[in-house]
């Protein structure tokens, strides 16, 4: 098992030869994002111009359904369309890491967009269904304390109330812990979907939990020590360097973490593919 400072030192070796690599993926993401912000802009404008700006108020999502289902509509779109440039993002920077071409994986996934925009919605929808399930409780209960201290004065605050209120109190908290643990227990996951994008989903998530087993701290530990670095995110311009080392960072994690079981598919299937293509 790695410690955080060979994590760390391991990515920037990887690093080391694959900056340029590692810049240009970083700035592919960047990209992306900024597109979607200047498509909004320009839509916004338009909009303004054709008299129809109240679709930008946020009150009226509630009012019209209209403004509702086009919002949906949207965010439906965008959602896709991030969750499939990060499937391949998470990609490229599992070959930097293992130190490969990148080059052929991503001319590979390009040829095969239909399929892998299918497996990273499935797996992302899986995912997150499932982690919303486990954060239910935590939501209410934390809505359950909202509602108790608006119908609850301190001068009306009997034994048995601050009694419920401090259960509700301990059980959100608690919740909370058992809601990251369960989190870092599916880390793995896009992972194994990444390197066997055949794998089921279900079955990759069964396979994470069970890696995970005894690597929690590790795991906390490496997402810790990048907390002290959140402040110079907002200087834009050290995300070109901090996001490279935290995912060459924490791709070594995950494979050390799954040791024996890191076994890349793709390389044979663009093999196959390459050699259909002749």
């Amino acid at each position: 098992m790695l410690t955080v400072k060979q994590i760390k030192d391991n990515a920037r070796s990887a690093l080391n030869s694959k900056m340029g690599d590692a810049l240009t993926i970083t700035m592919h993401a960047i990209t992306n994002i900024c597109m979607i912000g200047l498509v909004e802009f320009a839509l916004y404008l338009i909009l303004q111009k054709l008299g129809l700006g109240y679709y930008y108020d946020f009150r009226n999502i509630f009012k019209m359904p209209w403004v509702a289902t086009m919002w949906g509509i949207q965010a439906i779109v965008i959602v896709c369309f991030l969750t499939y440039q990060r499937h391949i993002v998470r990609r490229m920077f599992v070959d930097i890491t293992i130190g490969k071409d990148y080059i052929l994986t991503r001319q590979y996934i390009f040829a095969h967009t239909n399929e892998f925009i299918k497996i990273s919605l499935r797996s992302s929808l899986v995912l997150n269904f499932l982690k919303t399930v486990m954060f239910t409780p935590a939501v209410l209960s934390g809505y359950m304390i909202y509602r108790w201290s608006l119908r609850n004065r301190t001068d009306e605050l009997t034994s048995l109330g601050l009694f419920v209120f401090m259960v509700f109190i301990g059980f959100t908290i608690i919740w909370l812990g058992v809601f990251f643990k369960y989190c870092a227990s599916l880390s793995l996951a896009p992972y194994i979907m990444s390197l066997n994008p055949r794998t089921n989903v279900f079955d990759a998530c069964d396979l994470s939990a069970k890696l995970m087993e005894g690597h929690y701290g590790q795991y906390f530990s490496l997402i810790f020590s990048f907390v002290m670095y959140l402040p110079l995110m907002l200087l834009i311009y050290p995300i070109f360097v901090l996001y490279p080392f935290w995912a060459a960072s924490y791709d070594t994690l995950i494979k050390d973490i799954m040791g024996s079981y890191w076994q890349d598919k793709m390389p044979s299937m663009i093999r196959r593919w390459q050699k259909y293509q002749q």
